[in-house]
């Protein structure tokens, strides 16, 4: 409650001195991942030598555990020159979880139920890239099976050597970790139809470039983009429905043998445009700065807050006690539309005289939405 308070009290305090933040900036406090790139070694085991082998790898093990709330499953993935992935073996779960060191899977001679397997010729295929002599990564990635809650990649990198049809474990050390993070500008959220930009940010000044998608990889955002002065921004087309959508930031270094790839998440939302309508007990909607009475019953709906999984919204009234304090209402939160619908409250017996407002506060967003009245 004494959190609630001070979020609230803050909030009335930046609408009373300068405006309601109507879609404003806000500091970030978005999901957003840390980074994911691990330095511990990998060993990989081979079946055998030739590239068309079913099932290439019989085993993949990494120096460390995986981290907490990713120890379900491991993930292998070979990375062609120009940093995308192909599966060589998905959802290992042999040996899980993953909780202590050395992280081992076995790898199945072929695909079953939720894992499949393939040869490093067919990942090359999948990409449609060509087989070259070589030094390739492998990345080896510890999940969640809740992937929608737990959506970053902590990844360990271990190296394949390709000649001709062949191929061998390589004795290449691990990469230098990188470190990528992703913002959003307007912070936080962004009314629906209006433009915003993705920056990312690359640590070390490591050359290289950001490749940029939405809902987890699926959706990818043009090219990827040059880092320039350890920066790489992209403009995605705007969104024109409230809803919260994830976008990724996978830095792609230009020598992938000396650095590791790195991997962010931001949660974005996407929200209306604020309004707010309030009507009296007999379901008149009041405007205009309508003169309200002590103990009157007010109902309050209103838009703009964060959507499909929705924020807490307090709610409050300026300068309530002794024409300074405000009013502390209970809590409620946004729709899967991010619209706070019937929200009914009493005016305070005791409020003081004079004007005042209104005023409803996302906690994730800060998005403050607020309604001017008066009271004799």
């Amino acid at each position: 409650m004494r959190r609630l308070h001070g979020v609230l009290v803050g909030a009335l305090g930046l609408v009373m001195g300068a405006g309601a933040l109507l879609g404003g900036a806000a500091t970030a406090n978005a999901a957003e991942a840390s980074a994911t790139a691990r330095s511990a070694t990998v060993t990989l085991t081979a079946n055998g030598t030739s590239i068309d082998d079913a099932s290439p790898i019989s085993q993949v093990s990494v120096a460390s555990a995986c981290p907490v709330n990713y120890r379900d499953s491991i993930t292998l993935s070979l990375v062609v020159p120009d940093g995308r992935e192909s599966i060589l073996a998905s959802n290992l779960t042999g040996g899980a979880p993953y909780a202590t060191a050395p992280a081992t899977a076995p790898v199945p001679a072929a695909s079953t139920g939720a894992t499949v397997v393939r040869s490093i010729a067919t990942a090359f295929g999948v990409l449609h890239v060509p087989v070259a002599d070589g030094t390739y990564p492998v990345h080896v990635t510890c999940a969640n099976t809740d992937r929608g809650n737990f959506p970053e990649h902590p990844t360990s990198t271990g190296f394949i050597e390709v000649s001709g049809r062949t191929w061998q474990p390589s004795a290449t050390v691990a990469p230098k970790v990188t470190s990528v993070r992703l913002s959003a500008s307007p912070a936080n959220h962004v009314q629906v139809g209006q433009p915003f930009t993705l920056t990312a940010k690359v640590a070390s000044g490591v050359p290289g470039v950001v490749r940029f998608a939405a809902d987890g990889g699926v959706t990818s955002l043009g090219t990827p983009v040059p880092v320039v002065n350890g920066t790489a921004s992209v403009q995605p087309p705007v969104n024109t429905t409230p809803n919260v959508r994830s976008y990724i930031a996978i830095f792609i270094p230009a020598d992938q043998i000396t650095y590791a790839q790195d991997y962010t998440v931001l949660s974005y939302a996407f929200v209306n445009a604020p309004s707010i309508t309030v009507t009296d007990a007999n379901g008149t909607v009041l405007g205009g700065t309508p003169q309200l009475t002590p103990g009157q019953q007010i109902t309050v709906s209103a838009q703009g807050f964060r959507p499909a999984d929705g924020e807490t919204v307090d709610v409050g009234a300026t300068n309530v006690y002794f024409h300074l304090l405000p009013a502390v209402f209970p809590s409620t939160a946004s729709d899967v539309a991010g619209s706070v619908a019937n929200y009914t409250l009493t005016v305070p017996d005791c409020i003081s005289a004079g004007s005042h407002k209104l005023v409803l506060v996302g906690e994730k967003t800060l998005v403050a939405i607020s309604f001017a009245f008066t009271t004799k």
